[in-house]
């Protein structure tokens, strides 16, 4: 029976939009039910917190709606993102097959920090004063390599993540 299920969950096509914020979004086709994606969900979701076989961990509400993060994070602090990075989405059944419409999206602070130094980077480029009190030619060279290694965080925390999720739910990207 397992290996029907898995046989069925087999991806037909997805698709990649990326914004601004760094948020990617995925459509999945698969052959097969609601409920066989949603068990599948459900194993990564109903895993206790000391498996940290997969690092991957979530939610999946009764609409069909799911949120799966890291479970590594960067602490606890109320009101403030904890993960490196999000996924969101819904398990919708459209005709014989089942679609997943996610949305990955690394910490939010982690893209604002990277937005306030590409402002500081323009500021201190264009000849306005900045509270950076350094010589010139250091911080020209310094905001972008540090913004660099903040996109390089998030590239690769949000890539670890959707590949976990792939690689669970056995699914893979037609290029």
């Amino acid at each position: 029976m397992a290996q029907a299920i898995l046989s069925n969950l087999k991806i037909k096509n997805s698709h990649l939009v990326m914004d601004i914020f760094f948020n990617r979004h995925y459509k999945y086709h698969i052959n097969g039910t609601v409920n066989d994606v949603r068990n599948k969900l459900a194993k990564i979701t109903e895993n206790p917190w000391s498996d940290f076989s997969e690092n991957i961990t979530g939610k999946l509400n009764d609409d069909n709606s799911f949120k799966l993060t890291h479970k590594w994070s960067l602490g606890y602090i109320r009101w403030i993102e904890n993960s490196f990075a999000y996924i969101t989405g819904t398990i919708k059944q459209d005709g014989d097959i089942t679609v997943i419409y996610t949305t990955l999206r690394p910490n939010s602070g982690i893209v604002l920090f990277f937005y306030i130094f590409v402002v500081l980077f323009l500021c201190e480029l264009v000849g306005i004063h900045t509270m950076l009190e350094a010589p010139k030619i250091f911080i020209l060279f310094f905001i972008p390599f540090f913004d660099l290694i903040l996109f390089g965080l998030m590239f690769m925390m949000t890539n670890g993540l959707i590949n976990r999720f792939e690689k669970i739910l056995q699914l893979q990207k037609k290029e």
